[in-house]
């Protein structure tokens, strides 16, 4: 399996959060001087980010030995001058497969609708490759600020174990051709599918007439749960509307 888990901050917002923080990492100051003036930290440097970057380097290490896991880092605005947001992900929270065993591993541990290999997968066709979205660190930030409070703590970090995804991709191929089976976490004002629904190259194209080309593909969506799925082959794939349609009544973990 590889994976995304490079011991690094997941997501945007954590990176804007640390912003100033990457310049911590200096040389032990010598012995303080007895001015005032001098004893003066550079601009940027405080306790808040001090502590922070502890918390970051404590985790990392912990990652290095076991770097499928995942954490959640809760920082306090006040601590921060709400430089960034509170809560963000460190650790393996988007994986990348380069084999079906990994990949299911994961994804049958989910509690929702997830890509699986179907029955009848057209002679051929082998694994590619697959990924995995998980939760934004949005999803737990009101959980985490709450127990911080509880704690009393202005920092806070825990472990994991996301059960929830935003997206994944699962991908077969057989030279060019291509079967891209996919979920995505649905909001409120997102479309719902009767059925499965089918819509050819063609009318992508029609409907979308500015759309990339490697984005013009014969689809067919339908949904499950609060997940939006939906199976796809590349314009000039040979399988049939008839024969998608079977493939997608099995696509899915229920």
């Amino acid at each position: 399996m590889k994976t995304a888990s490079k011991v690094a901050i997941a997501t945007l917002s954590s990176i804007l959060l640390l912003g100033s923080s990457v310049n911590l990492a200096v040389e032990a100051a010598p012995n303080k001087p007895a001015n005032a003036a001098a004893e003066k930290k550079p601009q940027g440097e405080n306790k808040g980010e001090q502590l922070q970057k502890a918390e970051i380097d404590r985790i990392s290490k912990l990652l290095e030995a076991n770097p499928d896991d995942s954490y959640m880092v809760f920082v306090s605005n006040e601590l921060t001058g709400g430089k960034g947001m509170e809560t963000f992900e460190i650790g393996n929270t988007t994986p990348e497969y380069t084999s079906y065993e990994d990949y299911w591993k994961k994804a049958s541990t989910l509690t929702e609708p997830a890509p699986k290999q179907p029955d009848g997968l057209p002679e051929g066709y082998s694994f590619a490759e697959a990924k995995i979205v998980g939760p934004y660190s949005g999803v737990y930030n009101k959980e985490m600020k709450e127990e911080a409070k509880k704690l009393g703590k202005q920092i806070y970090s825990k472990k994991i174990n996301w059960t929830t995804t935003n997206h994944i991709q699962l991908k077969y191929k057989k030279g060019e051709d291509y079967i891209l089976i996919s979920s995505s976490r649905l909001d409120t004002q997102d479309k719902r599918h009767k059925g499965y629904v089918y819509q050819s190259a063609e009318e992508t194209r029609k409907k979308n007439p500015k759309q990339e080309k490697e984005y013009i593909t014969n689809s067919v969506f339908w949904t499950e749960n609060n997940k939006g799925l939906a199976i796809q082959t590349n314009q000039g794939n040979p399988i049939t509307k008839e024969e998608l349609i079977k493939l997608a009544k099995t696509a899915s973990k229920k």
